[in-house]
């Protein structure tokens, strides 16, 4: 009896580890990721991604302005040693994209100004001013980003 109860252990053992490597091995029925529709393009759309024919890219279109205008990036130093990047679009003047130096980026419609260059959000929550070599955000109504004047690029650029 001894010998037959090693035997069971045996198989038991034996069909144990088959049923682990079947588990492990066999193949899984995938559920649809929840927001993951993607486009044409396999741009993923519930993230708010869209195709930018222009860059042939995938992009988010108020992070970046999706054009084929030749960009000028430029960058202002502020007050406080915060820092606007901003790219400009001279032959497509209807956006400007921005990256802060508090790790935000959005792309801005130009807006009605009386002087110099205003970009808005539609709610006016957000807003860009720039004049010469100066420029300064105000967001709902406070400066957020003040005293910022054009950092001289390095010669050669």
């Amino acid at each position: 009896m001894r010998r037959s109860s090693k035997m069971a252990f045996i198989i038991f053992a034996f069909f144990a580890v088959l049923a682990c490597v079947y588990a492990f091995f066999a193949p899984r029925a995938t559920a649809p990721l929840i927001g993951g529709a993607k486009d044409a393009h396999g741009c993923l759309v519930a993230a708010g991604y869209s195709w930018c024919e222009a860059r042939s890219a995938c992009e988010r279109s108020w992070e970046r302005y999706c054009t084929s205008a030749a960009p000028k990036p430029v960058t202002f130093s502020c007050a406080e040693g915060k820092e606007i990047m901003a790219i400009f679009y001279p032959d497509d003047d209807q956006y400007v994209d921005l990256s802060l130096s508090d790790d935000r980026a959005l792309s801005l419609p130009r807006a009605i100004s009386g002087s110099g260059a205003r970009y808005a959000k539609d709610d006016e929550s957000f807003v860009f001013w720039n004049k010469g070599d100066t420029a300064f955000v105000t967001e709902n109504g406070t400066t957020t980003f003040a005293d910022c004047l054009l950092r001289p690029t390095p010669s050669g650029e």
